[in-house]
């Protein structure tokens, strides 16, 4: 059996809250295969039901728990965890003994199903029902341990014992009302009463922790609950002959309430999370930083306002159906904030969090950011906030890793660029208390002034439509907020003591503490912050973007046996690039990252962004010269080609394709239908259509010493012109005149 091959004693299978005492195949005589698990299945009043399910029936009944297999239900741990709880099982006990108790038990169930029938509990009336009692006590078994109907000669069953000892069982069975364990052999094991009453404690405590619940239920109500359970735990204990637990005034009760239960919960779960910070929360002002870079704060934020997913120029493009199907996106800003400054030294956009956008804010901090601001119109601020991180503190959210201690590339990175990371929990604002307000205040004074405004809930929405507000682009919403970051770096801060963030940073950049020269090497950021691409090897180097990378290295690797070379000639190799510099790649060769610098030395430091638009910006002069010069080069090439037009025309000579002549000849001979091996009567150049040349030509007999005389050859008295030179007579060959001769 796939599925419960490995059911041990110890394990417990229930269906349906009901236990399954046997599980048998039905197994398919020609193919082998299992085709149905039957299952004997006890059901509330003790009898035993046959059910039967297909193998895919299985899967599904274990998916939905239907079907609950616990394994080590009866080891003795588990069984003594459950005794002092309070559980009506069987204490302490085998498989031998669940097995035999069991059946004791089905024995004292049918005694009495037969009293309410009318059987007196004297050995004669026992007597007049035993042959009901045995065919009912068998089937039960073969259910059971056999998982058939009826029972049969093949199946090995206990047989049904005397009157007497039924009777005693049953009598047994009333007096206990219906407790299993009274079958079992007495404990030997004295009861100790300090653990007992720590068990009474938990039992008490475990019901009146109802109090501190969401629905709030007053203590008088809690109490009378407990109460409850405990009449009836005692009267439990007492059929098994165990102290009962001291019931208490109800005074008492409240004294615990409030002497043993966590008194924030209680606030919280009643009345709500802001009163129990108002209630018991304190202030602390958190950490500290008093240099730039000492601690930078990174965080991703959900801005609260719907764009559409497409750049203005792409939306310009579409027709009115096409706008209709563009989606509407919430983006993300993965930010970094300098902590002693409150300045942003680093932002990423994304639509969904990733750690690529996290790479980039991260490598955006050591740049000089001031050319966004040139760019989208502002020429009194700069954004040259250099910062060199010695600490970054992030939560474990995806865009960090998702992980418990941070994901791979981001914690990576930091390590490699020589700087320590403080991982928090995610959901956790007061670890990033100046983080979450910098994302407070973008709610508050930037995105609730925009089209689309989605609030961080519906009820802080008011009337505001959203979905019929939204306009502004994907691109055009990350100028908007550039241009915020550039409000708020000049805007008062509470924090600063109403100073603004880029007067702080002027001051401290001032202090010795301060160095932006003790940077990472180029190296550092393209390995910790770089993306992976590939580039194509060449004689010259490896290639990426127009310029040519190469040192010994490289070089080397063309004297080296093929096999051993990390790509042949011609082959990608696998690199990593820093978009920020292009300078030097890093190539992926053996396992490890080797730095190459670009041939080109003014390459150093440039970004991609400067290479692309120096590029597009070459090209735009090399075409403005090239139309400048276009009608000089124009004249020039009209004269040459007809000077060599006409010399050729004087000459008789065309070397440019075929004429027309000799293209309806070549169609001519094509259609003419000799054979592919067949010899031409007459050569390929002397061919003249008779019809299009008028006819044959026949001459008249002559005498032979005229014939001679003018160099004429006859055949048959018809004589035939020697052929006139023409201009193709120097690319003909001789042979057919020496065959002649």
């Amino acid at each position: 059996m796939t599925y419960f091959s490995h059911i041990s004693p110890n394990d417990r299978v229930t269906y349906d809250d009901c236990l399954v005492s046997n599980i048998s195949v039905d197994v398919d005589k020609h193919s082998k295969e299992v085709t149905h698990y039957r299952m004997s299945v006890q059901k509330s009043d003790g009898d035993i039901e046959i059910r039967k399910f297909r193998p895919e029936e299985i899967r599904h009944l274990i998916d939905v728990e239907i079907l609950v297999v616990e394994h080590g239900y009866y080891n003795p741990t588990r069984t003594r965890d459950r005794e002092l709880y309070g559980s009506r099982e069987l204490n302490g006990a085998n498989a031998h003994q669940r097995e035999r108790v069991d059946l004791i038990m089905q024995q004292c169930r049918l005694m009495e199903r037969y009293r309410a029938m009318g059987m007196q509990l004297t050995r004669d009336s026992v007597k007049e029902f035993r042959s009901s009692l045995v065919e009912d006590y068998e089937t039960y078994q073969a259910r059971k341990f056999y998982g058939t109907q009826k029972p049969n000669a093949a199946q090995r069953l206990k047989r049904l014992p005397a009157d007497s000892t039924l009777l005693d069982n049953y009598r047994k069975y009333r007096r206990s009302n219906a407790n299993p364990n009274v079958f079992l052999p007495t404990e030997t094991d004295p009861i100790e009463l300090d653990l007992q009453a720590s068990l009474d404690f938990c039992f008490v405590m475990e019901r009146l922790g109802k109090y501190a619940t969401s629905y709030p239920a007053s203590k008088k109500q809690v109490i009378d609950d407990m109460i409850q359970d405990a009449k009836r735990e005692n009267a439990y204990r007492v059929s098994i002959g165990k102290p009962e637990i001291n019931i208490l005034s109800t005074r008492q009760y409240e004294r615990w309430i409030d002497l043993y239960l966590d008194p924030f919960e209680v606030t919280m779960q009643r009345e709500g999370l802001a009163a129990a910070i108002k209630k018991f929360g304190s202030f602390e002002p958190g950490r500290r930083a008093s240099a730039i870079g000492e601690i930078v704060l990174f965080d991703a934020w959900r801005a609260h306002m719907k764009v559409l997913d497409c750049t203005r120029e792409e939306y310009n493009m579409m027709c009115e159906d096409e706008r209709k199907n563009v989606k509407f996106i919430s983006p993300w800003i993965t930010t970094a904030e300098d902590l002693a400054t409150r300045a942003v030294v680093g932002v990423s956009f994304s639509k969904t969090p990733n750690q690529e956008a996290s790479l980039e804010c991260l490598r955006m901090i050591y740049r000089d950011k001031t050319y966004l601001f040139r760019e989208m119109g502002i020429k009194d601020s700069h954004w040259n906030f250099i910062c060199m991180m010695q600490e970054g503190s992030n939560d474990s959210g995806s865009e960090f890793g998702d992980e418990p201690f941070g994901g791979a590339l981001f914690s990576n990175a930091v390590r490699l660029l020589a700087s320590t990371q403080m991982n928090g929990a995610a959901g956790v604002s007061n670890l990033r208390g100046a983080m979450e307000r910098f994302y407070w205040t973008c709610d508050l004074k930037w995105a609730r002034y925009l089209p689309g405004y989605t609030a961080r809930n519906p009820q802080a929405r008011n009337d505001r439509k959203y979905l019929s507000e939204v306009c502004i682009c994907f691109d055009e919403f990350q100028t908007l907020f550039l241009l915020f970051i550039a409000e708020y770096h000049k805007t008062p801060h509470r924090g600063l003591n109403r100073r603004t963030p880029a007067a702080v940073w002027e001051e401290l950049s001032q202090g010795v503490e301060y160095d932006p020269t003790q940077m990472p090497s180029p190296a550092q950021f393209r390995e910790a912050c770089g993306y992976h691409t590939t580039a194509k090897v060449t004689a010259e180097g490896i290639r990426y973007g127009g310029a040519i990378y190469s040192n010994e290295f490289i070089r080397n690797q063309r004297k080296t046996r093929l096999a051993d070379r990390i790509a042949a000639p011609g082959e990608s190799v696998e690199i990593m690039v820093d978009p920020y510099d292009l300078g030097g790649i890093s190539v992926l060769a053996n396992g490890d990252l080797i730095s190459v610098r670009c041939l080109d030395p003014n390459m150093a430091g440039k970004s991609l962004r400067e290479f692309q638009a120096e590029r597009k910006l070459e090209l735009l002069k090399a075409e403005a010269e090239a139309r400048e010069q276009e009608g000089s080069r124009r004249e020039a090439y009209d004269l040459w080609r007809r000077l060599s037009n006409s010399i050729m025309r004087a000459s008789d000579i065309g070397i440019f394709g075929y004429t027309k002549a000799e293209v309806e000849r070549a169609r001519n001979e094509m259609e003419f239908g000799k054979g592919q091996h067949e010899k031409p009567f007459i050569g390929r150049d002397e061919y003249q259509d008779p019809l299009t040349e008028g006819g044959f030509k026949t001459g008249q007999p002559v005498r032979p010493e005229v014939a001679e005389e003018s160099n004429f050859e006859t055949d048959d008295n018809v004589s035939i012109d020697k052929e006139p030179k023409t201009s193709m007579d120097r690319f003909r060959s001789r042979a057919r005149n020496r065959k002649r001769k």
